[in-house]
C-alpha cells in the first residue's frame, strides 16, 4: 500500500532492532526521505457525485463509423530490461519506518513522485543499471503507481518463497500473535515450516524447523531463524502441545523473537 504522507509502521519492528542496509554510490543514503514539499499521494481516488444528485442521463448513441485507435505511447522514460514475467516482491530498508522514495528515473537526482513503506508488495516490471546500483521499474499492487525504486530498497526474493514439497504436502496448524498471523506445517515426522504474514502489509516470510530436543514440560521442541522484509535474522521456536502427536484439534506455541501465540491444528 503506497501511502502520499502517512506513515504506517511495521507491527512486529517497532520491538526489534534491525540490521542496517548497505547503501551503495557515496551520494546516497541508505533510507531515501522525501524532500520537504515533494512526496506526493500515488494513487488519487474516483470523485462520485453528491449524495442526493442524479447523474445527468447518457445519450443514445448513434450509429457512426468506427474510429481506428493507436495504441498508447509508453510512458516518458521507462527503459529497461522488461521482465517476464513481472516478479512479485516487497519494499524493505533498514529502518521500518523508512520512507522509500518512487522516483521519476533510474537515479537519486530524479524528482520523487511519492514513496512506500517498508513491506509495500510491488511488482518488478523492468530493471536498468545505474551508476549507483541496479533500479527496477515497479508497480504499487494496491494504487498501480509505478515508477524506478534502487535495488537495496527491494527484496527481490518475493514475498515468500514456493514451499517446498515437504511442506506443501503437510497438514497446518494456525493461530495469531501480534500483528501477525502464522501457519505451522507438520507431517509424521513433526513440524518442518513455520510462514507469517504481517496482517497489516500482508507481507509473509518463512522460517525452516528442526527438532530440537523438549520444552522442560517434556514437549517436542522445533527452531529455526526467520528473516522479515525489513531485513535481519531472527530465531523462533515452535512447541507442539500434543506431545509429539499432533492432530486436527491439537495446540501449538509460537515464539518468534519474545513474541508469543497459539495455533490449532487442522
Amino acid at each position: 500500500m503506497v501511502r502520499g504522507k502517512q506513515l504506517m509502521t511495521w507491527g512486529l519492528c517497532g520491538v526489534l532492532s534491525l540490521t542496517a542496509i548497505a547503501c551503495r554510490g557515496g551520494k546516497d543514503t541508505a533510507v531515501e526521505v522525501p524532500p520537504a514539499g515533494t512526496d506526493q499521494p500515488l494513487a488519487v481516488e474516483p470523485t462520485t457525485p453528491a449524495p442526493g444528485t442524479t447523474p445527468a442521463p447518457t445519450p443514445s448513441p448513434t450509429a457512426s463509423p468506427t474510429p481506428t485507435t493507436s495504441p498508447a505511447p509508453a510512458q516518458p522514460g521507462v527503459t529497461g530490461t522488461v521482465l517476464n514475467p513481472p516478479q512479485a516482491s516487497q519494499l524493505i530498508a533498514a529502518q521500518p519506518e523508512a520512507k522509500i522514495n518512487l522516483r521519476s528515473q533510474p537515479s537519486t537526482d530524479s524528482t520523487a513522485k511519492g514513496y512506500g513503506l517498508v513491506g509495500d508488495p510491488v511488482m518488478l516490471l523492468r530493471s536498468t543499471q545505474g551508476s549507483d546500483g541496479t533500479w527496477y521499474y515497479v508497480k504499487f499492487e494496491k494504487s498501480g503507481a509505478e515508477g524506478w525504486i534502487r535495488s537495496d530498497f527491494i527484496n527481490t526474493a518475493g514475498r515468500a518463497t514456493p514451499l517446498a514439497q515437504r511442506a506443501s504436502q503437510s497438514s497446518t496448524c494456525e493461530g495469531l500473535m501480534e500483528g501477525m498471523a502464522f501457519t505451522a506445517f507438520y507431517d509424521a515426522n513433526g513440524f518442518n515450516l513455520v510462514r507469517f504474514t504481517n496482517l497489516e502489509t500482508r507481507s509473509t516470510f518463512d522460517g525452516t524447523l528442526s527438532r530440537q530436543g523438549s520444552s522442560n514440560q517434556g514437549q517436542p521442541l522445533y527452531r529455526g531463524a526467520v528473516s522479515p522484509p525489513a531485513g535481519g535474522s531472527y530465531p523462533v521456536e515452535v512447541t507442539d502441545l500434543s506431545g509429539g502427536s499432533p492432530r486436527s484439534g491439537s495446540q501449538v506455541a509460537v515464539n518468534y523473537a519474545s513474541i508469543t501465540g497459539t495455533g490449532t491444528c487442522k
